[in-house]
C-alpha cells in the first residue's frame, strides 16, 4: 500500500512540474482560424516559446483542455527577456477579453506609435505597414459579423478605416474627467486593475474586461448587464456596451473615489495593437483595443504538426514551418 501512495505522489508531482513547465518554459498550440494564413494555416500545431520576452510566472496553472485552473500564489513577476517585442514580430498573448484563451498575431503597433487604417492600408507613425509575406485580403465566410457590437475601435469607422490613435505606453499620464474617451480609457484602468464602478438608481455595476459570453461558459454567471435586457439584478458591466453613454460618465467610480475627485492616472505598463495576416477575416486590435504587455506570453517557434481542419488530413509538408 505504502508503495502505491508512494507511485501516486510521484506521479502528481511529475503532472506539477509538467503543467508548470508548459506554463512558464513551452507551449503546444493548435491554431483554430485562419487569421493568419498564410503564414500561419487552420489547423497548424505550434510549439511556442513562453522565455524569448521574459518568461512570466504564473498566477494560475491551467489544466489542460478545460476552463479550470489552480492559483499558485506566486506574485506577478516576469524574468529578464531576450529581446523586446518588435514590430512585425509574431506573438502568442492571452485574449485580453478571456485570458483562457491563446491567441497568435502579429505586433503591427508598438508603446507610443500613432495608428490608423485608411481604405485596408495601415499607417504606422504616419507610413505605410506594408501586407507581410504571405498576408492577404481575403473574406472567408462564416466570419462573426455580430461581434462589430461588441468592437472598441469600430464606433467611429469599420474594420478598414479607423481614424488615428496612439498606443499607450507606460508612463503615459492620462486625463480622467467626463470628457475623457471612456472607450479607450475604461479597459486600460481595469487591466491594471483599478476598481472601476459605476454607480447609478441605486445599482453599482463593477466595469469588467471578461466577455460576458465566455463568463457564463466558465462560471454560468448571468449577471452581466446586457445591451438587449437590462437586468436590474446584474452586477458586471462591459466598457464596450452600447449601453453605456457619455453622459453616464459623472456616476463613475474609480478605486472607490467619485470621478470627480480622480483628475488624472498615470499607466503602469505597456500595450501593443495586435493583427492577423488575413485582415479580412481576423478578429484582432480593431475590435477589441489594445493587448496589455502582461499578456503577452511568447512567440511560435515552429509547426510540429498540422492537420486539414475540413478534411482532418495531415499536412505533411507543414511540419518543421517557421512562422515569418
Amino acid at each position: 500500500m505504502k508503495k502505491i501512495i508512494k507511485e501516486i505522489k510521484s506521479l502528481f508531482f511529475l503532472i506539477l512540474v509538467v503543467l508548470f513547465l508548459k506554463e512558464t518554459v513551452v507551449e503546444l498550440y493548435i491554431v483554430p482560424t485562419s487569421s493568419m494564413e498564410k503564414n500561419i494555416l487552420r489547423g497548424d500545431m505550434l510549439v511556442g516559446s513562453r522565455y524569448i520576452y521574459g518568461m512570466k510566472i504564473p498566477e494560475k496553472i491551467w489544466i489542460p483542455f478545460s476552463a479550470i485552473s489552480v492559483p499558485t500564489f506566486l506574485p506577478e513577476y516576469r524574468l529578464p527577456a531576450f529581446k523586446k517585442v518588435e514590430r512585425g514580430d509574431v506573438v502568442v498573448f492571452e485574449y485580453p477579453r478571456d485570458n483562457v484563451y491563446k491567441y497568435v498575431k502579429r505586433c503591427i503597433g508598438l508603446p507610443g506609435d500613432t495608428l490608423s487604417i485608411l481604405n485596408r492600408k495601415v499607417y504606422v507613425n504616419n507610413q505605410e505597414y506594408l501586407l507581410p509575406k504571405g498576408g492577404q485580403f481575403l473574406s472567408t465566410e462564416g466570419f462573426d459579423t455580430s461581434f462589430q457590437d461588441q468592437n472598441i475601435f469600430l464606433k467611429n469607422g469599420n474594420k478598414d478605416n479607423i481614424p488615428e490613435i496612439r498606443i499607450p505606453k507606460k508612463g503615459d499620464i492620462v486625463e480622467i474627467n467626463e470628457e475623457m474617451n471612456w472607450e479607450f480609457i475604461l479597459p486600460i484602468l481595469i487591466f491594471e486593475k483599478n476598481i472601476v464602478e459605476l454607480r447609478f438608481n441605486d445599482q453599482t455595476l463593477t466595469f469588467t474586461n471578461e466577455d460576458p459570453y465566455d463568463l457564463f461558459r466558465r462560471t454560468a454567471n448571468r449577471n452581466v448587464f446586457n445591451n438587449y435586457a437590462p437586468s436590474p439584478k446584474a452586477k458586471l458591466i462591459n466598457p464596450w456596451m452600447s449601453v453605456m453613454k457619455k453622459e453616464y460618465l459623472k456616476y463613475l467610480f474609480i478605486n472607490n473615489k467619485p470621478i470627480t475627485e480622480v483628475n488624472s492616472y498615470e499607466l503602469k505598463q505597456n500595450y501593443f495593437w495586435m493583427m492577423g495576416d488575413n485582415r479580412d477575416n481576423s478578429e484582432d486590435s480593431r475590435y477589441w483595443g489594445f493587448v496589455p504587455e502582461n499578456h503577452i506570453l511568447g512567440q511560435p517557434i515552429i509547426t510540429w504538426f498540422s492537420i486539414d481542419l475540413e478534411s482532418y488530413l495531415p499536412r505533411l509538408k507543414r511540419i518543421g514551418n517557421v512562422p515569418n
